[in-house]
């Protein structure tokens, strides 16, 4: 035994070691499983679109597999048209088509079915997979907007900001938009202009030639 350490300290490689294994093993089940889904959803679009089955043979596919593989699940008439939708909104994306398989079922339900747009998808696809958004952080920037705010409606700066510091335009274009400056939600608007200023001195010392524009609109 070590003397003069703590069980946390001699141990925590061992932990760390287990906690790297859990999760390289969930991440494995877990592509497994989407790749299961989008096969099952292949198969489904294929027959259909070839006028092999019709729409009324889904149902009659969940029912033979509850009766055949008793006690799995996930498997119903709802799902089964939903792993049909997830092939189909990106198996002509070459790009994204390989993202999806990175985030859990549940992830790419909330944004298939909350998205309106194929950019919208992916802006939310490669963000949850960058910051490990759980499901709740998820919905959270769906009800936030976040996508309309950092990409449809981007904050402004003045031309001369723009001209002489190019790069601070790299700060209000960031994807997290107001969120990174921790501001609380009854924030005055100096509070704003003052964070961002704060921001922008990252990239030289430039408050006096900031001229401050709605962020939103």
């Amino acid at each position: 035994m070590i003397h003069g350490m703590t069980s946390e300290t001699q141990f925590a490689e061992v932990i760390e070691l287990i906690k790297k294994s859990r999760e390289q093993a969930y991440k494995a089940v877990n592509t497994t499983l989407i790749e299961l889904y989008w096969e099952i959803g292949q198969t489904i679009s294929r027959k259909i679109a070839l006028s092999e089955w019709g729409e009324g043979i889904v149902e009659q596919l969940a029912s033979y597999i509850s009766k055949t593989q008793p006690g799995i699940r996930g498997f119903t008439r709802p799902n089964l048209f939903r792993m049909r939708q997830f092939y189909e909104a990106y198996c002509s994306d070459a790009i994204v088509s390989p993202l999806v398989r990175q985030l859990p079922w549940t992830h790419n339900l909330i944004i298939l079915s909350q998205s309106k747009r194929p950019e919208e998808r992916e802006f939310y696809i490669r963000m949850a997979i960058r910051e490990q958004w759980s499901k709740r952080e998820l919905e959270h920037q769906f009800k936030t907007a976040l996508f309309e705010r950092s990409v449809l409606h981007p904050p402004k700066v003045s031309s001369t900001v723009a001209q002489t510091h190019p790069n601070a335009l790299n700060v209000f274009k960031d994807i997290y938009i107001l969120d990174f400056l921790n501001l609380p939600d009854n924030h005055q608007e100096s509070d704003l202009h003052n964070a961002l200023l704060q921001q922008l001195k990252k990239f030289g010392s430039i408050e006096n030639q900031v001229s401050y524009v709605d962020p939103i609109s």
